[in-house]
């Protein structure tokens, strides 16, 4: 029988490469889609988000966060009629015939209640931004599995490929991991991938490169968690760190030092794609 699979993710344009290559590999499989309601939510309104960003870390990082969460819904109203390279989460939903449900609190009783009628195998996570708490995580018949963009359990938290690029690390990568409970990146390791950083990538770059290489050994993961389902191995957390989201003095220090959010042509390259006027490789 083929796996049934709910998928959770947050539209990014960076990750629109993974998020397409996903689709294309097991989008057959998904049947229920996710998505997370960012504005309007317990997050807050668009203003209050924009203010508390920009206290919390400064103008530069709250104007690309913003940008990448925002340009992809617009793109994707100028594409509505055309058959983009890169498609958004609605349209990759319509075209693999999966339900598409937009939730500001994936835990809530009204979500939970869709997710157990759907009856998935699998839930994967996937550049989400909402914390998948016990009720949810039981639902999934085998088990509950994310992309994380780092190789865990070095660097958990929300940004690790802004961290990456700050540490000015030379090797980084993605891990395919099980969410057994609340703890953030902390759960049975089935996947990693080593990624050499190279030269100085901005964040929105190394970001798509690392969401792709995890994207790609999602499948592999799901198979093995699916003949065993105690597969994986154990992370010791303290091995790692968590970090957060850099404040603002952090950001200006960063940036100083040569840190790059975003180049625009990495930004313009994925944007035609989305828009349907250039075509998009994942390159190997």
């Amino acid at each position: 029988m083929p796996r049934k699979i709910a998928f959770c993710h947050i539209d990014s344009l960076t990750c629109l490469p993974a998020l397409n290559f996903l689709f294309e590999e097991i989008g057959g499989e998904i049947g229920l889609v996710l998505s997370s309601k960012r504005f309007g939510s317990s997050h807050g309104s668009f203003w209050q988000q924009a203010t508390y960003g920009f206290r919390r870390y400064g103008f530069a990082l709250n104007v690309w966060l913003g940008f990448d969460l925002v340009s992809v819904p617009i793109v994707a109203f100028f594409a509505r009629l055309l058959r983009p390279a890169l498609a958004t989460l609605p349209a990759l939903a319509r075209r693999h015939g999966a339900r598409l449900v937009e939730t500001p609190d994936v835990n809530s009783a009204a979500t939970l209640a869709i997710v157990q009628e759907y009856a998935p195998d699998f839930i994967v996570v996937m550049n989400f931004d909402q914390i998948l708490k016990p009720p949810l995580i039981a639902l999934a018949g085998v088990g509950v599995v994310n992309v994380h963009p780092a190789l865990l359990p070095a660097l958990r938290g929300p940004c690790p490929d802004l961290w990456a690029v700050a540490k000015k690390l030379a090797l980084s990568g993605a891990t395919v991991h099980v969410i057994e409970d609340q703890s953030i990146d902390a759960g049975r390791v089935l996947a990693r991938v080593e990624v050499p950083i190279e030269g100085t990538p901005s964040v929105g770059e190394l970001n798509t490169r690392l969401v792709l290489e995890g994207a790609r050994a999602l499948p592999a993961a799901l198979a093995r968690l699916a003949a065993d389902r105690n597969a994986g191995e154990p992370q010791t957390p303290a091995d790692g760190q968590y970090l957060g989201y850099p404040t603002a003095a952090d950001m200006s220090g960063f940036r100083r030092a040569g840190l790059k959010l975003c180049r625009i042509a990495h930004a313009i390259r994925l944007i035609a794609a989305a828009l349907g006027v250039a075509r998009w490789k994942n390159h190997a």
